[in-house]
This record gives C-alpha cells, structure tokens and sequence, in this order.
C-alpha cells in the first residue's frame, strides 16, 4: 500500500508529495512549484479526508487545504489571523480529529477539535510546565499515543493521551537512542516514523511496537532528500 507525504519549504514556498511503501521506499514524486504555498507556515498537520492544517505563528493564523488524488491542492478554508496563539512550535493531529498544539518557551499546550467544515473548537488547555521545553518534534501513534523527541537529548517519550485529552503512561525513549539532527518526524501507517535530518539530505523510518519500544530501522541515504524542507507530514485519507 502506497501512501502520501507532503514536503514543504518555507524559503521558497515550495514543496513535493512523495510516496512511501510498506517496505519503506520512497517514490512518486510530484512537484509542488515554488510560490505555490506561503512562505510563513511555521507548522503543519495531515487531518483526515487528506486535509493538512497549515499554522503561521507569526500571524496566529492558517489555512485548511485539501490535497485530491493528483495532488493538486484545492479546498482552502482560512483560519483568520489571531485565532491561534503565536507560541505554538509544534502542531500534530491525533485519533477523531483532535489537535495537539505545544508551545516549547512555557511547556504548554492545548488540544483543539477539528470538523468536516473545518471549523476549530473544543479546546482543553494543558497548563503551563506540563510539558518539557525542549520537545523540536512530536508525531502521533496508534493507541492514542504521541512521540515526544528532542534533537537536543537525542531522546524523547511516548506518552498516551485519553478520551478527555490527558496526558499519562509515559514511556521514556533514553537520551542518545535518536540522532541529533532530525529536523522533522511525522508518522505513517504500522506505526512507522520518519525521521528527516534537512543539513544531510537524509533520514530513517523506524518502528514502535506496543511496548513503545524503536527497532526496525530502514536508513535513507544521505542526499535522498532535498535540505530545504522545513515541515514534512503524512497524509491521511480516513
């Protein structure tokens, strides 16, 4: 089963959809000219339907595009400016349609609703100091668990988030157990992660097992990947 992957560069406004297999090669590509997207998305998240949620934190505000089955971006719902706070550094979607923002400079976050119309709502905050401050990356995994990692540690942690958007049974991954210079994860069918370092080019697709344990690693050449790519993300069709 083939599925989708949208790179995205912020210096151009630019991007590509790659395709990745259950073997973990990456393929199809289809090009995305610059100036096609805004120079300004500072994060990004796959939604169901192929939707992607794309977040400015310089204007607090984003967009809803869908991206059809040629990869043609279409379907632009405007999220206006001032609707987000501006401190969010990561943004990643979990089960029913439900998105976690972290912000890195106080530890917090909250968990958003999101719906067919493409309207944000029911919001749970997650107080200040809940989080550590040095989360670079988060992805989601089945189970309603998250990949909390740290390029700074080389480590991170799976944690489960509930029905009611708390967040508990975390499992540390030990500092040193990832590399340092991945730029940006995102998660795939399997329970499969993509890593992607932007200085070298390169990345790995890992497993996590129920246990939350990393193992099966596939390496992806240095230079297989463009270094300009500053968000990357699945694309979920359901």
């Amino acid at each position: 089963m083939l599925e989708r992957i949208l790179f995205y560069g912020a210096s151009k406004g630019r991007g590509v959809v790659a395709s990745i297999d259950d073997s973990n090669n990456i393929g199809d590509v289809t090009v995305i000219p610059e100036g096609s997207f805004a120079k300004d998305w500072t994060a990004f998240t796959g939604l169901s339907g192929d939707r992607i949620l794309f977040y400015s934190a310089t204007r607090g505000g984003g967009v809803v595009a869908a991206i059809d089955d040629d990869n043609g971006i279409g379907d632009v719902t405007v999220i206006p400016n001032g609707s987000f706070a501006k401190d969010w550094t990561e943004v990643t979607a979990l089960s029913v349609d439900r998105i976690l923002f972290y912000g890195k400079s106080k530890g917090r976050g909250v968990v958003a609703s999101i719906d067919d119309g493409n309207n944000i709502g029911d919001v749970t905050v997650i107080p200040e100091g809940s989080f550590a401050k040095d989360w670079t990356e988060i992805a989601p995994l089945s189970g309603d668990r998250i990949l909390f990692y740290s390029a700074t540690r080389g480590g991170g942690v799976v944690a489960a988030i509930d029905d009611d958007n708390n967040i508990g049974d975390v499992t540390l991954v030990p500092n040193g157990s990832m590399a340092n210079d991945w730029t940006q994860i995102t998660a795939v069918s399997g329970d499969r992660i993509l890593f992607y370092g932007k200085s070298k080019g390169r990345g790995v697709v890992a497993s996590i097992d129920d246990g939350n344990n990393i193992g099966d690693v596939t390496v992806i050449p240095e230079g297989s990947f463009a270094k300009d790519w500053t968000e990357v993300s699945a694309l979920h069709p359901v």
